[in-house]
């Protein structure tokens, strides 16, 4: 058991080790959303606050900002869609 708990705190690390290589935000973001995650789990196996609170609070942080990019895409900054001049 002890091998497959390594296991997932060196995956959680290579993801984000990837994760820092992207040059895009959203691709950063997926990547570091999945190295949270993995480091939630590992901590809960390793028995860490800090490390599962740290991980669910980057794991909010990155789903809300995919979600937002998800939902403003295609939108043109600055430009109100919604207002009708009569």
């Amino acid at each position: 058991m002890k091998i497959i708990i390594e296991t997932i705190g060196y995956i959680a690390i290579v993801a984000g080790f990837y994760a820092a290589t992207k040059k895009e935000m959203v691709n950063f973001r997926v990547w570091h959303l999945i190295s949270s995650a993995f480091y939630v789990v590992y901590g809960f196996f390793i028995n860490s606050g800090p490390l599962i609170i740290s991980g669910i609070i980057f794991c909010i942080i990155h789903w809300y900002h995919l979600q937002k990019n998800k939902t403003t895409k295609g939108k043109k900054p600055g430009r109100k869609t919604s207002i009708k001049h009569s």
